[in-house]
């Protein structure tokens, strides 16, 4: 499947730059176009992959180049005043080579909440594809019980006070909480999106660790989460046994609720040789990669399988909640055994209660583990949700 990325705010616009890397890393493009919108121009600067050109500075009249002190009120009000600069950055993705369009926000931050619902709306109504809205949830100490920022907190207001419309400091004006932020961005983005997929901050911080910290896993943890099932349907040699292709992901996606990605891998031997010069003598001399005992085949998809879904899924949920699958399983040709994929497949379908899930291999002859990457969808029960507000109740999302 073939996307177009827009990050939004500086923990969109870092997401979205982890995809081009991720998609850059494995040799199968997945990104056609990417830009990034932002309040605050230092965290457009500091992007790596994303083209200077496609870097849109808004805002500069309110936020002065400096973000919007986690005001999405005020970051709503810029998307409104400045929707022809925001058509004019995303008239840069080429819409002709894209199956999607995938926007990515922290929800916690101003910009993220205010400006992302505009944009899906906006792509909505001039690309003709889906779009989809990857958002990422503040940790559960940062937003706090009254939404207060903790540490390091995402899309961290750099300054200390809101702005009015007219541009000055209102010292009696709070910032607006990263709670309430979150939970009227995924209102929003519900509505709006043909799908809206979550990771939650807090899975990635390890224990006692700054959510500084937990940022850096995150991006590269879902944009490899991502480009799995992105990539699959890109691959073509070696041939795979079924394609997961654009049509089999836009059919899992929008079922209604929110959705999740899940994933594990087990390091295996692939019998190539290490290096330029191994690979260029692997490839004169044919050689081919080692048998692989079927039973030890089995037990490695298996075991990947049940982790994939059990550990460190992006978003906490209730697994059976989920009306929609789709799996990848990505390893050494020699290591994707049909009874294996077979059994995988099974005890996904046993645990989710969804029969028949949509899947796909992806023989990668350089792979050195079996992964097993999952997109649940359609969930219906997830108590970060509820966390956030009693009115975010998955079902009731739209």
């Amino acid at each position: 499947m073939q996307i177009g990325v827009v990050g939004v705010g500086g923990g969109g616009a870092a997401l979205a730059d982890a995809l081009l890397t991720d998609g850059g890393g494995r040799g199968v493009d997945y990104v056609a176009g990417a830009v990034a919108i932002d309040t605050d121009a230092s965290d457009l600067a500091a992007l790596s992959r994303i083209d200077e050109d496609g870097r849109q500075l808004i805002g500069a009249v309110h936020a002065e180049g400096e973000g919007t002190a986690g005001d999405a009120a005020l970051a709503a009000e810029i998307a409104r005043e400045e929707r022809p600069e925001l058509q004019a950055a995303v008239d840069s993705i080429p819409v002709g080579r894209m199956d999607a369009a995938v926007v990515c926000a922290a929800l916690g931050g101003g910009t993220g909440a205010g400006v992302a619902p505009a944009l899906v709306d906006l792509l909505g109504q001039v690309t003709g594809t889906p779009v989809y809205a990857l958002g990422v949830l503040p940790g559960v100490a940062e937003a706090g019980g009254d939404g207060a920022a903790g540490d390091a907190a995402a899309d961290r207001p750099k300054r200390s006070a809101a702005r009015d419309a007219d541009g000055t400091d209102d010292p009696d004006r709070p910032d607006r909480p990263l709670a309430s932020n979150a939970a009227g961005a995924v209102r929003a983005l519900s509505a709006a999106s043909d799908d809206l997929l979550l990771a939650d901050l807090e899975v990635w911080r390890a224990s006692g660790a700054s959510y500084a910290a937990a940022w850096p896993r995150l991006d590269d943890a879902v944009a490899g989460r991502l480009g799995s099932l992105l990539a699959a349907g890109e691959a073509a040699d070696p041939t795979p046994e079924r394609v997961l292709d654009a049509s089999e992901l836009t059919n899992t996606l929008g079922a209604g609720g929110v959705s999740a990605l899940g994933t594990a891998a087990t390091a295996v031997e692939n019998g190539r040789r290490e290096g330029f010069v191994g690979g260029l003598i692997d490839r004169v001399s044919g050689a081919d990669a080692p048998a692989v005992d079927e039973g030890e085949a089995v037990s490695v998809a298996t075991n990947a399988a049940r982790k994939a879904i059990s550990h460190r899924v992006s978003l906490p949920s209730d697994l059976t909640s989920a009306s929609r699958v789709a799996v990848v399983f990505h390893a050494p040709p020699a290591w994707l055994s049909r009874r294996g994929l077979e059994r995988a497949r099974n005890l996904i379908e046993e645990e989710t209660g969804v029969p028949e899930i949509r899947w796909g291999d992806y023989p990668d002859p350089t792979a050195d583990e079996f992964r097993v990457t999952v997109l649940l969808s359609g969930i219906s029960t997830a108590d970060r949700l509820a966390a956030l507000g009693d009115d975010l109740d998955p079902t009731r999302l739209e």
